[in-house]
């Protein structure tokens, strides 16, 4: 058995699923077959102790690089400490870095898809703070995250609570718009030399996991997302959590079909990007040394 020496922290609605089907077909890659075990970010989780973790999603694991896919470990607070306290200093980040405008609308559809979100966008991150605040009061970690959509979007916030704990050194940066939608074979080269594994190893890199989607049927989607007996019943009947997990899952993706959203005017997106992205990104691009314009509506 072993631990993971590798995440991928996100960012949340940056092409991780479809990195994590990628990166699962090389030989020297051990990815558990449930993408976010959500071990230290969710306190529930966390409290069950490494050996826990370890035989709920590593138990197989007899590879060079093995990884844990679970992009709200860049946004939880805790997380960066338990990580380095758990697994130590040496281990290797991946951060796929999308426009901060276009992360938050896709986090909005994603969260208005599962009947999370009521409100149109606008409105929805106007209301965050106060949400956030609520849900926090409440210990409401899931509401919490569905609904932090600017939040999530704060790179440069979430990398320096890693930057305490760990050097610049164990972070891959990869461009969504750039680098992985358009030099997509070039780039999971770059992340495998990254990783010290053999990048000669052809990998389907034509892939496009989790794209934008509805829910076919919308009752179904409410059922899922209610508590009540049917929750208490099937966890007598189903114990493991990560059982649980994968069947929730494999449930959501029959019930969705994919569609193409309405897309921002060029308006609301440079009222978006200077409201509540522009300073962070200037504080990324001193971080990482790196021209970050092109995410600028204007250019």
């Amino acid at each position: 058995m072993s631990l993971p020496n590798f995440m991928c922290l996100g960012a949340a609605k940056s092409g991780t699923t479809t990195l994590y089907d990628i990166l699962r077909q090389h030989p020297d890659i051990y990815i558990p077959s449930f993408k976010e075990p959500h071990f230290f970010d969710i306190p529930e989780n966390f409290r069950n102790g490494l050996k826990w973790y370890e035989e709920t999603y590593f138990k197989k694991a007899k590879n060079k690089i093995v990884a844990d896919f679970t992009p709200s470990y860049f946004f939880d607070e805790c997380s960066p400490k338990r990580i380095f306290e758990s697994l130590g200093s040496d281990i290797k980040f991946l951060v796929i870095i999308r426009n901060p405008v276009d992360r938050a609308y896709s986090h909005y559809l994603h969260s208005k898809r599962d009947c999370h979100e009521i409100e149109d966008f606008e409105e929805s991150l106007k209301l965050e703070p106060r949400r956030l605040k609520q849900y926090a009061d409440q210990s409401d970690y899931l509401s919490y995250l569905r609904h932090s959509y600017i939040h999530q979007s704060l790179y440069a916030q979430m990398l320096e609570r890693y930057l305490r704990y760990f050097s610049l050194d164990n972070f891959l940066f990869i461009s969504f718009e750039n680098e992985f939608l358009q030099e997509r074979e070039l780039t999971i080269k770059h992340i495998l030399d990254f990783l010290g594994v053999d990048s000669s190893i052809i990998l389907d890199t034509d892939i496009r996991s989790n794209p934008s989607s509805k829910a076919k049927s919308k009752n179904l989607k409410k059922l899922i997302k209610r508590g009540g007996w049917w929750r208490v019943l099937l966890k007598k009947m189903i114990p493991s959590l990560k059982i649980r997990q994968i069947i929730k899952n494999r449930v959501q993706r029959l019930n969705i079909s994919v569609f193409s959203p309405p897309q921002l005017s060029h308006l609301d997106r440079k009222k978006i990007y200077n409201l509540y992205f522009r300073h962070d990104i200037r504080n990324l691009e001193g971080i990482l040394n790196r021209d970050m314009s092109h995410w600028n509506p204007d250019n």
